[in-house]
Protein backbone atom coordinates (compact mmCIF):
# COMPACT_ATOMS: atom_id res chain seq x y z
CA UNK A 1 0.00 0.00 0.00
CA UNK A 2 1.48 3.61 -0.61
CA UNK A 3 2.87 5.08 2.61
CA UNK A 4 0.43 6.62 5.26
CA UNK A 5 2.30 8.08 8.24
CA UNK A 6 0.72 7.18 12.01
CA UNK A 7 0.79 10.26 13.92
CA UNK A 8 3.06 10.36 17.10
CA UNK A 9 3.10 12.07 20.38
CA UNK A 10 5.13 15.07 20.98
CA UNK A 11 8.28 14.48 22.17
CA UNK A 12 10.43 17.46 24.13
CA UNK A 13 13.49 16.80 22.12
CA UNK A 14 13.39 18.50 18.19
CA UNK A 15 15.95 18.15 15.35
CA UNK A 16 15.70 19.47 12.09
CA UNK A 17 18.44 17.71 9.58
CA UNK A 18 19.36 17.49 6.10
CA UNK A 19 20.91 14.07 5.30
CA UNK A 20 21.12 11.93 1.84
CA UNK A 21 19.74 8.90 3.94
CA UNK A 22 20.55 6.84 0.60
CA UNK A 23 18.28 3.47 1.01
CA UNK A 24 15.14 5.51 2.04
CA UNK A 25 16.19 8.22 -0.80
CA UNK A 26 16.38 4.91 -3.25
CA UNK A 27 13.58 3.55 -1.85
CA UNK A 28 11.77 6.76 -2.97
CA UNK A 29 12.76 6.65 -6.40
CA UNK A 30 11.70 3.24 -6.74
CA UNK A 31 8.35 4.33 -5.79
CA UNK A 32 8.28 6.90 -8.44
CA UNK A 33 9.43 4.04 -10.94
CA UNK A 34 5.84 1.89 -9.87
CA UNK A 35 3.37 4.72 -10.20
CA UNK A 36 1.46 4.04 -13.37
CA UNK A 37 1.40 7.24 -14.50
CA UNK A 38 3.88 10.11 -15.50
CA UNK A 39 3.44 13.44 -13.44
CA UNK A 40 5.15 16.58 -15.08
CA UNK A 41 8.54 17.25 -13.53
CA UNK A 42 9.65 13.77 -12.65
CA UNK A 43 12.82 13.11 -13.73
CA UNK A 44 13.51 11.59 -17.57
CA UNK A 45 15.14 8.83 -15.91
CA UNK A 46 12.29 7.43 -14.24
CA UNK A 47 9.88 7.67 -17.44
CA UNK A 48 12.74 6.38 -19.67
CA UNK A 49 13.35 2.91 -17.55
CA UNK A 50 10.02 2.74 -16.72
CA UNK A 51 9.14 2.49 -20.65
CA UNK A 52 12.01 0.33 -21.18
CA UNK A 53 11.35 -2.48 -18.91
CA UNK A 54 9.39 -5.63 -19.67
CA UNK A 55 5.90 -5.67 -18.89
CA UNK A 56 6.12 -8.46 -16.66
CA UNK A 57 9.35 -6.88 -14.93
CA UNK A 58 7.16 -3.59 -14.77
CA UNK A 59 4.41 -5.45 -13.12
CA UNK A 60 6.47 -7.35 -10.45
CA UNK A 61 7.72 -4.53 -9.47
CA UNK A 62 4.92 -2.33 -8.54
CA UNK A 63 3.30 -5.60 -6.80
CA UNK A 64 6.70 -4.91 -4.37
CA UNK A 65 6.68 -1.71 -4.23
CA UNK A 66 2.61 -0.98 -3.71
CA UNK A 67 2.00 -4.60 -2.36
CA UNK A 68 4.18 -4.60 0.09
CA UNK A 69 5.02 -1.15 0.68
CA UNK A 70 5.32 -1.44 4.75
CA UNK A 71 6.89 -4.72 4.61
CA UNK A 72 10.11 -3.77 2.66
CA UNK A 73 9.91 -0.21 3.90
CA UNK A 74 13.49 0.75 4.90
CA UNK A 75 13.78 1.02 8.93
CA UNK A 76 17.47 2.27 8.79
CA UNK A 77 18.26 4.51 5.75
CA UNK A 78 21.36 5.69 6.50
CA UNK A 79 23.25 2.26 5.15
CA UNK A 80 23.77 1.28 1.60
CA UNK A 81 21.34 -0.49 -0.58
CA UNK A 82 23.42 -3.22 -0.52
CA UNK A 83 23.30 -3.65 3.15
CA UNK A 84 19.85 -3.30 3.19
CA UNK A 85 19.23 -6.38 1.29
CA UNK A 86 21.37 -8.51 3.32
CA UNK A 87 19.51 -7.05 6.34
CA UNK A 88 16.00 -8.37 4.72
CA UNK A 89 17.54 -11.44 3.54
CA UNK A 90 17.79 -12.39 6.79
CA UNK A 91 14.86 -11.25 8.48
CA UNK A 92 12.27 -14.37 9.20
CA UNK A 93 9.64 -14.87 6.58
CA UNK A 94 6.53 -14.56 9.12
CA UNK A 95 8.53 -11.27 10.90
CA UNK A 96 8.62 -10.22 7.71
CA UNK A 97 4.80 -9.89 6.43
CA UNK A 98 3.47 -9.44 10.10
CA UNK A 99 5.85 -5.94 10.10
CA UNK A 100 3.41 -5.28 7.40
CA UNK A 101 0.01 -6.19 8.86
CA UNK A 102 0.77 -4.49 12.14
CA UNK A 103 1.18 -1.59 10.03
CA UNK A 104 -2.12 -2.19 8.39
CA UNK A 105 -3.64 -3.00 11.85
CA UNK A 106 -2.41 0.40 13.47
CA UNK A 107 -3.74 2.50 10.10
CA UNK A 108 -6.25 4.47 11.86
CA UNK A 109 -9.23 5.38 9.26
CA UNK A 110 -12.90 6.27 10.02
CA UNK A 111 -14.34 3.78 11.87
CA UNK A 112 -12.37 0.57 10.79
CA UNK A 113 -13.03 -2.30 12.65
CA UNK A 114 -10.19 -4.26 14.94
CA UNK A 115 -8.07 -6.34 12.98
CA UNK A 116 -9.38 -10.46 13.15
CA UNK A 117 -6.30 -11.69 11.18
CA UNK A 118 -8.56 -15.42 10.24
CA UNK A 119 -11.22 -13.47 8.74
CA UNK A 120 -9.04 -11.17 7.03
CA UNK A 121 -6.70 -13.34 5.77
CA UNK A 122 -9.46 -16.09 5.19
CA UNK A 123 -9.85 -15.03 1.15
CA UNK A 124 -8.69 -12.87 -1.53
CA UNK A 125 -11.55 -11.49 -1.02
CA UNK A 126 -11.96 -10.84 2.52
CA UNK A 127 -8.01 -9.15 2.71
CA UNK A 128 -9.12 -6.62 0.12
CA UNK A 129 -12.20 -5.77 2.02
CA UNK A 130 -9.62 -4.90 5.01
CA UNK A 131 -7.82 -3.22 3.28
CA UNK A 132 -10.39 -0.91 2.10
CA UNK A 133 -11.52 -0.77 5.58
CA UNK A 134 -8.19 1.55 6.21
CA UNK A 135 -7.34 3.24 2.95
CA UNK A 136 -9.19 5.14 0.51
CA UNK A 137 -10.56 3.24 -2.85
CA UNK A 138 -8.49 5.18 -4.65
CA UNK A 139 -5.21 4.00 -2.52
CA UNK A 140 -6.29 0.24 -2.92
CA UNK A 141 -5.37 -1.17 -6.31
CA UNK A 142 -7.81 -4.66 -6.55
CA UNK A 143 -5.67 -6.22 -8.58
CA UNK A 144 -2.07 -5.44 -6.91
CA UNK A 145 -3.72 -6.81 -3.55
CA UNK A 146 -5.34 -9.73 -4.67
CA UNK A 147 -1.85 -11.01 -6.04
CA UNK A 148 -0.21 -9.70 -3.13
CA UNK A 149 -2.59 -11.72 -1.01
CA UNK A 150 -1.46 -15.10 -2.38
CA UNK A 151 1.99 -14.22 -0.95
CA UNK A 152 0.75 -12.67 2.13
CA UNK A 153 -0.60 -16.37 3.08
CA UNK A 154 3.06 -17.76 2.33
CA UNK A 155 5.50 -15.80 3.66
CA UNK A 156 8.45 -18.04 2.47
CA UNK A 157 6.96 -17.28 -1.28
CA UNK A 158 6.73 -13.78 -0.56
CA UNK A 159 9.83 -13.50 1.10
CA UNK A 160 11.54 -14.96 -2.07
CA UNK A 161 9.64 -12.83 -4.41
CA UNK A 162 10.66 -9.31 -2.63
CA UNK A 163 14.08 -10.41 -2.05
CA UNK A 164 14.61 -11.76 -5.58
CA UNK A 165 13.13 -8.86 -6.94
CA UNK A 166 14.85 -6.05 -5.23
CA UNK A 167 18.09 -7.63 -6.00
CA UNK A 168 17.00 -7.70 -9.33
CA UNK A 169 15.96 -4.04 -9.88
CA UNK A 170 19.19 -2.60 -7.82
CA UNK A 171 21.72 -4.31 -9.67
CA UNK A 172 19.97 -4.12 -13.37
CA UNK A 173 18.51 -0.42 -13.13
CA UNK A 174 19.28 1.30 -9.38
CA UNK A 175 22.79 0.88 -9.04
CA UNK A 176 24.32 2.68 -11.66
CA UNK A 177 21.81 5.54 -11.36
CA UNK A 178 23.07 5.63 -7.79
CA UNK A 179 26.73 6.13 -8.46
CA UNK A 180 25.85 8.73 -11.16
CA UNK A 181 23.31 10.77 -8.69
CA UNK A 182 25.42 10.34 -5.48
CA UNK A 183 27.63 13.55 -6.05
CA UNK A 184 25.09 15.69 -7.10
CA UNK A 185 23.02 14.63 -3.61
CA UNK A 186 26.08 15.23 -1.72
CA UNK A 187 26.63 18.35 -2.85
CA UNK A 188 22.97 19.55 -2.30
CA UNK A 189 23.14 17.96 1.38
CA UNK A 190 26.50 19.94 2.01
CA UNK A 191 24.90 23.66 0.31
CA UNK A 192 22.17 23.27 2.99
CA UNK A 193 24.83 21.80 5.86
CA UNK A 194 26.25 25.44 5.51
CA UNK A 195 23.29 27.26 6.81
CA UNK A 196 21.78 27.97 10.37
CA UNK A 197 18.56 25.57 10.47
CA UNK A 198 18.43 26.04 13.95
CA UNK A 199 17.43 29.47 13.67
CA UNK A 200 14.33 29.19 11.90
CA UNK A 201 11.02 27.55 12.91
CA UNK A 202 9.93 24.02 11.49
CA UNK A 203 7.49 25.53 9.18
CA UNK A 204 10.52 28.08 8.00
CA UNK A 205 12.96 25.47 7.43
CA UNK A 206 10.84 23.37 5.34
CA UNK A 207 9.76 26.22 3.08
CA UNK A 208 13.76 27.25 2.89
CA UNK A 209 15.04 23.36 1.94
CA UNK A 210 12.15 22.57 -0.20
CA UNK A 211 12.12 25.88 -1.63
CA UNK A 212 8.30 25.62 -1.99
CA UNK A 213 5.38 27.99 0.29
CA UNK A 214 3.63 24.55 1.17
CA UNK A 215 0.06 25.94 2.11
CA UNK A 216 -1.98 23.97 3.46
CA UNK A 217 0.13 20.65 2.67
CA UNK A 218 -1.08 18.21 5.03
CA UNK A 219 1.94 16.76 5.98
CA UNK A 220 3.23 20.17 7.22
CA UNK A 221 0.65 19.45 10.60
CA UNK A 222 3.06 16.69 11.49
CA UNK A 223 6.06 19.08 11.34
CA UNK A 224 5.69 19.66 15.68
CA UNK A 225 4.58 16.19 15.98
CA UNK A 226 7.68 14.59 15.91
CA UNK A 227 10.83 14.77 17.60
CA UNK A 228 13.14 15.12 14.34
CA UNK A 229 12.56 16.14 10.82
CA UNK A 230 14.96 15.05 8.30
CA UNK A 231 14.73 16.56 4.54
CA UNK A 232 15.87 14.45 1.91
CA UNK A 233 17.65 15.57 -1.50
CA UNK A 234 16.15 13.03 -4.18
CA UNK A 235 17.03 13.16 -7.84
CA UNK A 236 14.11 11.88 -9.32
CA UNK A 237 11.05 13.66 -7.53
CA UNK A 238 11.04 16.69 -9.24
CA UNK A 239 8.79 19.59 -7.88
CA UNK A 240 6.88 16.94 -5.30
CA UNK A 241 7.37 16.19 -1.85
CA UNK A 242 7.03 12.77 -0.07
CA UNK A 243 7.06 12.96 3.72
CA UNK A 244 6.91 9.34 5.90
CA UNK A 245 6.85 9.27 9.38
CA UNK A 246 8.74 6.57 10.87
CA UNK A 247 10.25 5.97 14.17
CA UNK A 248 9.28 9.57 15.56
CA UNK A 249 11.31 11.42 12.92
CA UNK A 250 9.34 13.05 9.81
CA UNK A 251 11.32 12.16 6.71
CA UNK A 252 10.70 14.47 3.57
CA UNK A 253 12.14 13.73 0.35
CA UNK A 254 12.38 16.89 -2.01
CA UNK A 255 13.81 17.72 -5.49
CA UNK A 256 17.42 17.80 -4.95
CA UNK A 257 18.28 21.74 -5.48
CA UNK A 258 20.85 24.14 -3.37
CA UNK A 259 19.95 27.31 -1.41
CA UNK A 260 18.79 30.25 -3.47
CA UNK A 261 21.58 32.37 -1.92
CA UNK A 262 24.11 29.71 -2.38
CA UNK A 263 27.51 31.44 -4.15
CA UNK A 264 28.73 28.03 -5.32
CA UNK A 265 26.52 26.72 -7.75
CA UNK A 266 26.28 23.43 -9.22
CA UNK A 267 25.49 23.35 -12.51
CA UNK A 268 23.57 20.11 -12.57
CA UNK A 269 21.43 20.53 -9.86
CA UNK A 270 20.30 23.93 -10.89
CA UNK A 271 19.69 22.45 -14.40
CA UNK A 272 17.45 19.49 -12.92
CA UNK A 273 15.48 22.04 -10.74
CA UNK A 274 14.82 24.15 -14.04
CA UNK A 275 13.66 20.86 -15.62
CA UNK A 276 11.42 20.19 -13.11
CA UNK A 277 10.05 23.47 -12.87
CA UNK A 278 9.62 24.36 -16.61
CA UNK A 279 7.73 20.39 -17.64
CA UNK A 280 4.66 21.79 -15.50
CA UNK A 281 4.67 24.23 -18.24
CA UNK A 282 5.43 22.56 -21.21
CA UNK A 283 2.16 21.08 -21.79
CA UNK A 284 -0.80 23.46 -23.40
CA UNK A 285 -3.59 22.33 -21.42
CA UNK A 286 -1.54 22.99 -18.25
CA UNK A 287 -0.66 26.51 -19.51
CA UNK A 288 -4.39 27.19 -20.55
CA UNK A 289 -5.38 26.69 -17.13
CA UNK A 290 -2.90 28.83 -15.22
CA UNK A 291 -3.84 31.26 -18.05
CA UNK A 292 -7.79 31.10 -17.00
CA UNK A 293 -6.50 31.31 -13.26
CA UNK A 294 -4.50 34.31 -13.96
CA UNK A 295 -7.16 36.35 -15.78
CA UNK A 296 -9.80 35.42 -12.84
CA UNK A 297 -7.85 36.09 -10.44
CA UNK A 298 -8.95 32.33 -8.42
CA UNK A 299 -10.92 29.39 -9.99
CA UNK A 300 -13.12 26.58 -9.09
CA UNK A 301 -13.23 23.30 -11.08
CA UNK A 302 -16.46 23.86 -12.28
CA UNK A 303 -15.30 26.92 -13.82
CA UNK A 304 -12.94 25.41 -15.86
CA UNK A 305 -15.15 22.77 -16.80
CA UNK A 306 -17.34 25.43 -18.10
CA UNK A 307 -14.68 27.10 -19.70
CA UNK A 308 -13.11 24.05 -21.69
CA UNK A 309 -14.07 20.65 -23.20
CA UNK A 310 -12.35 19.05 -20.57
CA UNK A 311 -14.30 16.70 -18.08
CA UNK A 312 -14.16 17.14 -14.21
CA UNK A 313 -11.44 14.30 -14.08
CA UNK A 314 -9.11 15.23 -15.74
CA UNK A 315 -9.53 19.11 -14.64
CA UNK A 316 -8.77 17.76 -11.02
CA UNK A 317 -5.70 15.79 -12.18
CA UNK A 318 -4.40 19.07 -14.23
CA UNK A 319 -5.14 20.85 -11.35
CA UNK A 320 -3.41 18.33 -9.21
CA UNK A 321 -0.45 18.52 -10.98
CA UNK A 322 -0.09 22.13 -11.20
CA UNK A 323 -0.75 22.31 -7.09
CA UNK A 324 2.02 19.59 -6.81
CA UNK A 325 4.52 21.84 -8.34
CA UNK A 326 3.69 24.60 -6.91
CA UNK A 327 2.09 27.01 -9.47
CA UNK A 328 -0.81 26.96 -8.21
CA UNK A 329 -2.11 27.06 -4.40
CA UNK A 330 -5.67 25.94 -2.80
CA UNK A 331 -7.85 26.75 -0.26
CA UNK A 332 -11.38 25.94 0.63
CA UNK A 333 -14.37 29.02 0.84
CA UNK A 334 -17.65 26.93 1.51
CA UNK A 335 -16.40 23.64 1.29
CA UNK A 336 -14.92 23.74 -2.44
CA UNK A 337 -11.65 24.04 -3.11
CA UNK A 338 -10.42 27.48 -4.90
CA UNK A 339 -7.16 27.40 -7.23
CA UNK A 340 -5.32 30.80 -7.37
CA UNK A 341 -2.07 31.69 -9.01
CA UNK A 342 1.01 31.09 -6.84
CA UNK A 343 2.75 34.31 -8.38
CA UNK A 344 5.83 34.04 -6.46
CA UNK A 345 7.02 30.45 -7.84
CA UNK A 346 6.37 31.70 -11.09
CA UNK A 347 8.67 34.72 -10.53
CA UNK A 348 11.58 32.43 -8.78
CA UNK A 349 11.40 30.20 -11.91
CA UNK A 350 11.72 32.80 -14.28
CA UNK A 351 14.67 34.03 -11.98
CA UNK A 352 16.08 30.49 -11.60
CA UNK A 353 16.46 30.53 -15.58
CA UNK A 354 17.56 34.15 -16.02
CA UNK A 355 20.47 33.07 -13.68
CA UNK A 356 21.14 29.91 -14.86
CA UNK A 357 21.63 31.52 -18.70
CA UNK A 358 22.29 34.87 -18.22
CA UNK A 359 24.03 35.43 -15.29
CA UNK A 360 26.42 32.83 -16.64
CA UNK A 361 26.97 34.19 -19.94
CA UNK A 362 27.88 37.43 -18.22
CA UNK A 363 30.36 36.07 -15.90
CA UNK A 364 31.96 33.70 -19.21
CA UNK A 365 31.93 37.03 -20.95
CA UNK A 366 33.70 38.79 -17.74
CA UNK A 367 36.36 36.09 -18.00
CA UNK A 368 36.67 36.38 -21.67
CA UNK A 369 35.49 33.06 -22.09
CA UNK A 370 32.83 34.22 -24.69
CA UNK A 371 33.66 37.10 -26.91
Amino acid sequence: MPPFPVLLEKPALKTVDVSLVPTHNIFQSMLLLAKDENEPGIHEWVVKTRTGMAKKDLENHRLALIGFFFAILPEEGQITFPAYLNQLERTDATVLRDKMLSAYAEIQHEDAPDANWDEVLASAESYVKFLRSRFDDEHVIVEIETKAYEYVIDPPAMKDFLVGHLNWIWKNHFAAEWARVEPMLRESVRSFKGTNLTSMSRTEAAKFVTGQELNEAKWCQKLDEVERVVFIPNAHIGPYIHATVMNDTLQVVFGARQPEESQNRIPELDRAEIVSRLSSLADDTRLHILQLVAERGEIRVQDIVEMTSLSQPSVSRYLTQLTGSGYLQERRESGAKVYILNRDRIEKTLKAVNAFLLDRSKTFFAKGVIS
